[in-house]
């Protein structure tokens, strides 16, 4: 997980630009830990799902990592250590930009950032930044043969507040 001094750094350097023209310097900002979920229910084999997820207006939001969780559907009792790699592929919008987070719909454990052979999921190389009031438009592709899948996803990171 990126530290949080190197994510007070990124964030500095983001706003760097902007803050220099203000009169009186830099504003006051502060950094608040935010979650993101979005679910996908009942996605059968080869099918496609869209979402969307709003992104308040009340400040800009970090992502640090993006996660998820399967079950099958219907669901069934599953221990912790029993990781459920969907079949899938995502591509996530930002509608406001109209920017793609990749070239193309990405298959989901490459998004997320899973580690083969184990249950982790690795932050990105570098935080994504979303604006405020951003709607961001996630559509998933099942290339399953047989199952269907419910799936959480969670954008992680920091939502920024900045006060003049």
């Amino acid at each position: 997980m990126i530290s949080p001094s190197e994510l007070w750094a990124f964030i500095q350097h983001s706003y760097a630009e902007a803050d220099s023209q203000l009169p009186g310097g830099p504003p006051s900002r502060v950094v608040l830990p935010k979650r993101y979920t979005v679910t996908f229910n009942a996605v059968a084999a080869g099918g496609t799902q869209s979402q969307v997820l709003q992104i308040g207006a009340n400040g800009d939001f970090f992502m640090a990592r993006m996660s998820f969780y399967a079950t099958p559907n219907p669901v069934v009792a599953e221990t912790f250590s029993t990781a459920i790699i969907p079949a899938w592929r995502i591509q996530i919008t930002d509608s406001g930009s109209d920017e793609q987070f990749a070239s193309g719909p990405v298959d989901l454990s490459n998004f997320a950032n899973w580690t083969p052979g184990s249950n982790d999921q690795r932050d990105e190389p570098y935080p994504r930044i979303i604006t405020g009031r951003s709607t961001l438009n996630l559509q998933v592709f099942s290339y399953e043969t047989v199952a269907t899948y419910n799936v959480d996803f969670v954008l992680t990171g920091v939502l920024v507040k900045t006060f003049q």
